[in-house]
């Protein structure tokens, strides 16, 4: 796995390189820029069902890193595109009543039936992803945009344990058990692409300073097939970024270009 983020990364770097050679041939305003940040937010059945008590939230530190291209087709509105690494992940605590789980009980093997008691929850999840939005520029300082994103995952884990519950097993017949600990590990099942909606906005205070920031939104669920989770989950994430490059054409030579800048 650490050789395809390698390779991911030289092809964002390439692709940078790449585009910032042919962007001559343009006749408008384009903008380029690296992207650094971060993703918070959480991976969760939407709506969050009364069976969940959530007691506890480590968003993590998800970091975001690509390269961003917009094409303005004229002083307001224009298309973008891009490459992106984003991690996805949270820690969560959580009472949990009636929830339906498949846990491995030490030297007893997998139990499966309804669960009630504590539950502790990692998820890290790694896409590759690339954005296609519509921008609209309200002033030369603030845009928005709005569009979908389409990710491949190159590293998932979902994980966890239980402790101090009490299970209702089904088969072969309904017996109802105390369990002091188990885990649980459904990475397995998590769904090898994500796709989704984003919005959000860009402020710029002044060619060399800015902030964006997103909201994604996924279409389809988190987990692929049938999982002994019963709720249907999602990536729901907020993105911040500060994008980087320069307001200035001496970085690199574009005679006649007048109009091509990493920063408006």
């Amino acid at each position: 796995m650490q050789y395809r983020i390698i390779t991911v990364c030289v092809g964002i770097i390439s692709l940078f390189c790449s585009i910032t050679s042919q962007v001559q041939e343009m006749e408008r305003g384009i903008d380029i820029s690296l992207l650094f940040g971060a993703n918070i937010g959480f991976t969760t059945p939407v709506p969050v069902p009364k069976q969940l008590d959530i007691t506890r939230y480590n968003p993590k530190f998800n970091p975001k890193f690509g390269v961003n291209l917009a094409y303005f087709f004229n002083e307001r509105w224009g298309i973008g595109t891009g490459l992106t690494l984003d991690w996805k992940g949270m820690n969560v605590h959580t009472g949990v009543t009636d929830v339906h789980l498949s846990v491995d009980v030490p030297n007893l093997g997998t139990l499966t039936g309804y669960v009630t008691g504590k539950n502790t929850t990692q998820v890290t999840t790694l896409y590759l992803v690339q954005p296609v939005y519509g921008a609209f520029r309200i002033t030369n300082k603030w845009q928005v945009k709005a569009g979908i994103y389409m990710g491949e995952t190159l590293h998932r884990k979902f994980k966890g344990d239980v402790s101090d519950v009490m299970i209702l097993v089904e088969n072969p017949i309904q017996q109802e058990r105390h369990i002091e600990y188990a885990t649980l590990n459904y990475t397995k099942d998590v769904r090898k692409f994500d796709q989704g909606g984003l919005a959000g906005a860009e402020f710029r205070m002044n060619e060399h300073v800015g902030f964006f920031a997103d909201f994604t939104w996924g279409f389809i669920l988190y987990f692929s097939g049938e999982v002994p989770i019963h709720f249907t989950m999602r990536n729901i994430y907020f993105h911040w970024v500060l994008p980087t490059g320069s307001g200035k054409l001496d970085l690199f030579t574009f005679p006649n270009i007048p109009q091509i800048s990493f920063w408006k």
